[in-house]
């Protein structure tokens, strides 16, 4: 994940006005337009679609005019120990400031087990040691495995040395993974950036093919691949029923949040930029700021499929919706629940059945009445 310059942003926040309703309203009842909005008893009701009925959805309890009115508080550097305010919607600050009250960095054993072809570079080793030790310090909390994991690095011509280096662990049966990497290098030429965690349903690595080229550059891409390696220790090796959107969206929230903690706060506002306009590299030609309620809805189902339905690195979906999705739920509800999402993974039961659960509220529900909102408003805010 290549970052650009740090540009801070000015936090905005519109407040719509939403005119109370003319008679009493009901949950399920009958409406006409989609993405109407009516006030009733104190609760704000959504016309969605149901199957092919437009209904009236389940009423959010509007907070008190006197909340409303007041000004949302962004961080001052002294309330953070940081050197410059943390820019941005209320929900990112919230969300940061969560992570870092449970993120506490402590020293952590050796972890890994490296593995570097004849032309790895020095200077990458250097840099992939201690940028993987330092990311895990911040999940030392969570991270108990005792096995070192295994990570293989090797350059644009390391390949063949690669899937041979995997067969003492017997990685090398996971064909396709071999065959993504193939693809990779023939697309990405010089530019080639290939690090990953397979999803698999036995013990994973990671595997990093850079071109050597790149050696040298702040590659920035190891807190959010470090994330995965947690999710799949968490996860009991199922990562790959994580719908895509918190697989790739939850590693770029923490992934984020280490490299601020490096980097100073307005770092976390450059990443962001950067994985919300990610779509823009990829192939699929769609232009997500122009999507409508039920478009966003459409196309957030289609995120659900792990590496399905645009999601993987050809497309560029999941990344930027999903780190403002897996942001929301960290503004919300904090660290703790999002790790006991993750580990519900491991549990044979549908993940929608934890995420009403552990949220407590239905997946849909929350996509219609909470995250699209915020995905509306981020990318409106958000310049390209």
């Amino acid at each position: 994940m290549q970052r650009s310059l740090i540009l801070p942003l000015v936090l905005v926040i519109n407040i719509a006005a939403v005119a109370p309703a003319s008679a009493a309203v009901k949950a399920g009842a009958p409406c006409k337009k989609v993405g109407a909005k009516s006030v009733d008893a104190g609760k704000t009701y959504t016309c969605v679609k149901s199957g092919k009925k437009l209904i009236w959805s389940k009423g959010v309890a509007q907070k008190p005019a006197s909340d409303i009115s007041k000004p949302v508080p962004t961080p001052s550097p002294k309330s953070t120990g940081y050197s410059e305010p943390v820019f941005g919607s209320k929900e990112q600050a919230v969300a940061y400031e969560n992570m870092k009250t449970k993120m506490i960095p402590q020293p952590v054993p050796q972890l890994f087990r490296f593995h570097y072809s004849p032309s790895a570079l020095k200077s990458f080793k250097e840099r992939l040691e201690t940028e993987l030790t330092e990311s895990m310090k911040y999940w030392h909390s969570v991270y108990t495995n005792t096995e070192l994991f295994n990570v293989f690095y090797g350059t644009e011509i390391d390949l063949d040395w690669l899937i041979e280096a995997w067969v003492p662990y017997g990685f090398d049966k996971n064909k396709g993974f071999a065959e993504d990497f193939r693809g990779r290098i023939q697309r990405e030429g010089n530019q080639l950036n290939a690090g990953a965690v397979p999803s698999q349903s036995d013990a994973s690595h990671l595997s990093i093919l850079l071109h050597s080229s790149l050696a040298n550059r702040d590659v920035s891409f190891l807190p959010h691949e470090n994330v995965h390696i947690v999710q799949q220790y968490l996860t009991k090796n199922r990562t790959n029923r994580m719908p895509c959107w918190l697989r790739e969206g939850s590693a770029n929230l923490f992934g984020n949040f280490i490299v601020a903690e490096k980097y100073g706060a307005s770092a976390y506002n450059s990443a962001k930029r950067g994985d919300m306009n990610n779509y823009l590299w990829g192939k699929s030609g769609v232009e997500l700021r122009t999507f409508n309620e039920n478009e966003w809805f459409t196309h957030l189902k289609s995120l659900e499929g792990n590496f399905q339905g645009g999601c993987d690195y050809l497309y560029r979906f999941a990344y930027g919706s999903g780190l403002l999705l897996s942001e929301l739920l960290m503004s919300e509800h904090g660290f703790n629940k999002m790790m006991d999402f993750w580990r519900a993974f491991a549990l044979e039961r549908d993940w929608q059945l934890s995420f009403n659960e552990i949220y407590g509220v239905e997946i849909d529900t929350w996509y219609r009445e909470k995250a699209i909102p915020y995905l509306l408003r981020e990318y409106s805010r958000v310049g390209k």
